[in-house]
């Protein structure tokens, strides 16, 4: 199974000027996602950005599976400063038919991306998806640095089975996971 399985294209239409992109816009820098997949092994990318599109388990969060495109229309729009990554779109991840299919897809993806040396960026879902990323990282044998932005510690008792969990809850299923391989853990935007 390729990559390319997961995704679906990203409709140019939900992001694109009328009178398309300039040329130091993020927007004709950026490899997207809308006819061709991009190739990661060949065009060696620094960052791969993906959405998805599930909401399922996001409490009080109602609409971020809708995030991934609202967030390109903005992100397009941006200058490219002094540096030159190369950044890849690979489109949106569809919702699958369980909340676990999602988390496999994420989890198996990340893994590949981070085995390319290609940094992962998800984009929509709930803070639940936080938890399938972190899972990516298990076959890889390294440790792991996490930062989360949040006011507040996710850290809810779940009563969830396997590892599908809710997103007032996902850091719980972080810190519990056997076997452990969180190095580092970073809260920023805590409030009391």
């Amino acid at each position: 199974m390729s990559l390319k399985d997961f995704f679906t294209s990203v409709p140019p239409n939900t992001f694109t000027p009328k009178n398309g992109f300039l040329t130091s816009q993020m927007g004709s820098k950026a490899a997207i996602f809308i006819d061709t997949f991009p190739d990661l092994e060949e065009q060696r990318f620094d960052i791969a950005l993906f959405g998805v599109q599930d909401g399922r388990k996001a409490v009080n969060n109602e609409g971020c599976a809708l995030a991934p495109d609202y967030f390109r229309a903005q992100f397009y729009l941006l200058n490219e400063g002094a540096f030159e990554s190369k950044i890849a779109d690979l489109g949106n991840i569809k919702a699958g038919a369980t909340v676990a299919d999602t988390y496999v897809a994420v989890k198996t993806i990340v893994a590949e991306l981070i085995k390319n040396n290609i940094i992962p960026v998800i984009i929509g879902g709930g803070q639940d998806l936080t938890y399938a990323q972190y899972l990516g990282y298990e076959g890889l044998e390294q440790k792991v640095d996490l930062v989360v932005v949040d006011n507040q510690f996710d850290i809810n008792e779940d009563g969830e089975d396997g590892i599908v969990t809710r997103s007032d809850c996902y850091l719980n299923k972080i810190f519990l996971h056997q076997p452990n391989y969180l190095f580092n853990f970073s809260n920023i935007g805590y409030q009391t």
